[in-house]
């Protein structure tokens, strides 16, 4: 049980969408905390007016809290302690179509106000809130790693920051079919939005852009602090043999300080690997260009395109996507499944949204998931394993495997069968990748 916050703080909370003068100051008061939160620059006029479209396009559902008892010099006087943001989105977890999440942004507190239980407060309320309004999942982008294992989440995807050395063109075991333009952004804006609508359905692990993902790739903002136009991005796009539009790119030239010019991938957006390579190829092929910074997947396939495999480093791994089970049947029967069997989860939650036993069967692609009682007849002979709601999230996208965490001692098998037919039940053909974060 989330333990009482001080009598003296007031919590308050808005719809983006739909918000009066009242509530449009709000929203100005939120951004400029939130970006002092985060260390960002204060936006100004234009980027106010930006960021309160963006937040009612997302459907953004904002809470601070006040102190109100904060000193007349504090700047908690007139300004939150807290901030937290939640909006609807979707992932694409390897089903016939993409799951609808809740999506969790903007979490700041103040230094002043730690460990009084503020957060503790606000995420249970926001989980059970999601949990009433139908989402299997919660998910978010962590800036730091050791907050929100507390409440159950657990990272779903990581990414490589690497360097891809290209001195003299980049050099590949193969060709690669298809051919990359340099485009115009803004009228090329269309078919990108397209295009971040069909890559959702072609990349595991992905989750929607919203209109901020299309506006950062097309170089209208650096970013979320100030929301000021990007300087001098360039853009390209992928076409294959055929013609169709399969992917797209916005990177910028880093500088001539360093011994080694590079090019720095702002964003790419890609339906295939081909795509991909094909992007990047051009990219590194830029004359004086000796390097390419970007991100990619853990399994990513540029490592096995080129003829010197060392011209590939990864400068660090990093978690990007955090998620949450909400509702482990709905969750768990929208995933795609590569392997068949049967397995009993027995799931101990420290919130106690998901606590319980449950049956899944798996066959071609997709399972059943019911509640069952822990000492029902049907689960005899069925391998059962007991483990908590942060080792039941890290199972849903494939990221760790059964075996792993009953090594690791983070899972228990509880019955005498043979649990060794089941143990790759969760796992996945490819590793998942999230372009998008939020």
């Amino acid at each position: 049980m989330a333990k009482a916050i001080p009598s003296q703080l007031k919590c308050v909370s808005y719809d983006a969408a739909q918000l009066d003068d009242d509530g449009q100051r709000a929203l100005s008061i939120f951004q400029r905390a939130t970006a002092l939160g985060f260390y960002e620059e204060l936006p100004d006029e234009a980027g106010e007016s930006t960021y309160s479209r963006l937040a009612a396009a997302q459907k953004l559902r904002f809470t601070m809290v006040f102190d109100q008892q904060a000193p007349a010099e504090s700047r908690h006087a007139s300004q939150p302690v807290h901030t937290y943001a939640s909006f609807p989105g979707l992932l694409n977890a390897g089903g016939a179509r993409p799951v609808a999440v809740h999506k969790i942004t903007a979490v700041t507190v103040s230094p002043t106000h730690r460990r009084q239980g503020i957060l503790t407060r606000q995420i249970t309320e926001d989980l059970n809130y999601a949990r009433r309004g139908g989402f299997a999942l919660a998910v978010l982008t962590a800036s730091e790693a050791s907050i929100y294992g507390r409440y159950g989440f657990e990272p779903a995807t990581y990414q490589t920051r690497f360097t891809l050395k290209c001195e003299g063109g980049l050099k590949l075991l193969v060709a690669l079919p298809g051919a990359v333009i340099d485009v115009d952004p803004e009228p090329f804006a269309t078919k990108l939005e397209a295009l971040i609508r069909s890559a959702l359905a072609q990349t595991f692990g992905s989750v929607d852009g919203t209109e901020f993902d299309v506006g950062y790739a097309l170089g209208r903002w650096e970013g979320w602090d100030s929301l000021a136009k990007a300087k001098n991005m360039r853009h390209a796009a992928y076409y294959d043999e055929a013609g169709e539009l399969g992917g797209s790119i916005t990177y910028k030239f880093g500088g001539w300080d360093d011994a080694q010019p590079k090019m720095v991938v702002h964003k790419l957006v890609a339906l295939s690997d081909v795509a991909r390579l094909k992007l990047l190829e051009y990219v590194a092929n830029h004359d004086l260009v000796q390097q390419v910074h970007g991100q990619g997947a853990l399994d990513d396939p540029m490592r096995l395109v080129l003829h010197n495999v060392r011209d590939y480093q990864v400068r660090s791994t990093d978690d990007v996507l955090w998620l949450r089970v909400l509702d482990v049947i709905a969750a768990f029967e929208a995933r795609g499944y590569q392997r068949s069997g049967q397995l009993v989860i027995s799931v101990t939650d420290r919130l106690s949204l998901i606590d319980g036993t449950y049956l899944f069967e798996v066959a071609d692609g997709s399972a059943t998931v019911k509640r069952v009682a822990i000492d029902a007849e049907e689960l005899t002979g069925v391998a059962h394993v007991v483990l908590g709601e942060r080792e039941l999230a890290g199972l849903y996208l494939g990221t760790v495997q059964l075996s792993q965490l009953l090594a690791a001692g983070r899972a228990s098998t509880k019955s005498e069968s043979d649990v060794s037919a089941s143990l790759r039940l969760f796992e996945v053909d490819r590793a998942p990748f999230t372009p998008h974060t939020f």
